[in-house]
């Protein structure tokens, strides 16, 4: 086989796993606010209305819970001026783009240092698949989680170039980086300390210099958020959790205890990184290299696990008063996956020969089993977001029972680019079913209704059915409709994992038999509801009504303090 040929191959090989993650994440993505992705409309208004530079500045700079979101904003802002709507999914494909800016950045790192390409094939299996479905699927975050990994990287990697433009240019993506996300800053002193083990005195002045200015505009006029809860672990299980956050991308590997699987994978890579530490301080004490790339790609990979180490020193404090569970959510997983193709590197670099390809092969394996792993058990999560986002939209826009869109004309209402949903389908259907009980051509919904329990607490109001066994997915499923004098509510049935490995593998049954719903009272109005499920399959609708009613107190909600 020709070298030319072989390329070819090798190039559609890297791109099978990059097709694959965008056309799950166009399949699920939709363009529906998630929570602090509503600030994004308030700052569109802010930043139209701006009679002047400084005015328009300060919406960019705006601290936004305990962040300074200006890329993010300002990605918002483009994209509102081009399309002349603002678009959620436009802002969550930027977020996934600058996702794939570590897949060159490691190309780079393997070819500088005598790698094939055939090297590279791991990495955009480990790199690219669901375990991120928080921000694949979440316009801000997205944005703001992928984005600020991308560009700090990068930043260590040109800080450290020893020619001058890869340098000023690290200075200018070191300010975008901290004007991304709080961890950010990280990468000033990690630059600091790069630049003093390469002993270039004018460079490392410069930084510390530009540094102090990059700090004290973000710190300034900066109040600390009430947000997040104090934390009441102790030192032990801030430990236990700082494992399980290094390792959590081992939460798709099928075993019974998923937390204890991090713990265990997280304890292992921490030690590895220890390892790497120290071993590349030795090394640049003694300066025992052979080459400058072996040096600059040892100092590379010593600045993104000190800014590994250093995020998730920073999660940690902040977050584990949420619980330690939290710690290994989707959102975190990016850094856990990091620290392994960091990893990687310490593997296949110093391999000559060969015993290179083997390696590489079974890498290549591992990687593609972790990829299927995390795309059967994250598609779970993906299907439940989906429902949640297009449920919540719903409850929002429609506050009577005359189920027409608001034709509100003011700028703010306008904003938002609308998008089809499936639920529109469904609203003449739905004033059908409430006056006759049942609406639809969907079969078998009166004995559905017959299998379903409902329980009416305190607090909430609970839905199950141990049956139901569809493994249709997107918007397809169970939803509760409740129906008072005065509106609807729509809330998702939501599936659980199949715990089956054989049917999840093979026969590709994602979901275990029948569905759940908690639905809290908070979320609604004083009233009497009368309870209907629907059921969606593909095209098919069915609306059913039968006698279940719940009567609903005045609630209050309970609402986190924001500074936005």
């Amino acid at each position: 086989m020709t070298k030319k040929a072989l390329t070819l191959i090798l190039s559609l090989i890297l791109l099978l796993p990059i097709l694959i993650y965008f056309t799950v994440w166009n399949y699920y993505a939709i363009n529906i606010p998630k929570w602090d992705d509503h600030a994004l409309k308030a700052f569109i208004q802010e930043y139209a209305h701006a009679t002047d530079w400084k005015s328009k500045i300060a919406a960019l700079c705006r601290q936004h819970n305990e962040h300074r979101i200006v890329l993010t904003r300002l990605v918002a802002w483009i994209d509102y001026s081009i399309f002349g709507k603002l678009n959620f999914k436009h802002l969550m494909l930027a977020g996934n783009l600058l996702l794939l800016g570590i897949i060159p950045l490691w190309h780079q790192l393997l070819k500088n240092n005598k790698k094939p390409l055939f090297a590279l094939v791991p990495i955009p299996f480990i790199w690219l698949s669901l375990a991120f479905w928080e921000n694949m699927y979440w316009g801000m975050a997205s944005i703001q989680n992928f984005g600020v990994v991308t560009l700090s990287l990068w930043t260590i990697y040109l800080c450290i170039n020893p020619k001058n433009g890869p340098f000023i240019l690290s200075i200018f993506l070191a300010g975008v980086t901290v004007l991304t996300s709080p961890n950010g800053l990280l990468v000033l002193p990690i630059g600091a300390l790069l630049l003093f083990l390469t002993q270039n005195r004018k460079r490392f002045a410069l930084w510390i210099i530009v540094s102090g200015a990059f700090i004290f505009g973000y710190f300034y006029k900066y109040s600390r958020p009430e947000s997040n809860p104090e934390s009441n672990a102790s030192i032990f299980q801030l430990v236990k959790g700082y494992m399980a956050f290094l390792g959590s991308f081992a939460e798709s590997i099928p075993v019974l205890d998923h937390f204890k699987a991090c713990l265990f994978i997280g304890v292992v890579l921490f030690l590895v990184a220890v390892s790497i530490i120290s071993t590349t301080l030795f090394k640049i004490s003694r300066n025992k290299y052979g080459n400058k790339f072996e040096k600059y790609t040892d100092l590379f990979c010593l600045g993104t696990i000190l800014f590994i180490l250093g995020t998730a020193l920073v999660v940690v404090y902040g977050r584990a008063g949420f619980g330690l569970e939290g710690l290994i959510d989707s959102k975190y997983k990016i850094y856990s996956v990091l620290l392994l193709i960091v990893a990687y590197l310490y593997v296949v670099i110093p391999i000559r020969g060969s015993f290179l390809s083997p390696y590489i092969t079974t890498i290549v394996f591992l990687a593609i089993t972790f990829n299927v792993f995390s795309y059967h058990y994250h598609l779970v999560d993906a299907h439940k977001l989906r429902k949640m986002l297009t449920t919540d939209q719903f409850n929002w826009t429609y506050t009577d029972k005359e189920l027409k869109y608001p034709t509100d004309t003011s700028f703010a209402a306008g904003i938002v680019a609308r998008t089809p949903v499936f639920y529109e389908k469904l609203l003449p259907l739905i004033s059908i079913a409430d006056r006759q009980n049942y609406s639809g051509s969907s079969r078998g919904m009166v004995n559905l209704y017959d299998q379903t329990t409902f329980k009416a607490d305190e607090k909430f109001f609970t839905v199950t059915n141990s049956n139901f066994s569809s493994q249709r997915l997107q918007d397809s499923g169970v939803y509760i409709l409740l129906s008072s004098k005065d509106r609807f509510y729509i809330f998702p049935a939501q599936r659980t994992r199949n715990k089956s490995r054989k049917e999840l593998f093979l026969k590709q049954y994602y979901f275990a038999p029948g569905f759940h719903a908690e639905i809290p009272y908070s979320e609604l109005n004083k009233g009497t509801y009368r309870v209907a499920l629907i059921r969606q399959q593909g095209d098919q609708t069915g609306i059913l009504f039968r006698d279940k009613q719940i009567n609903v107190k005045e609630t209050q909600k309970q609402k986190a303090k924001v500074n936005w």
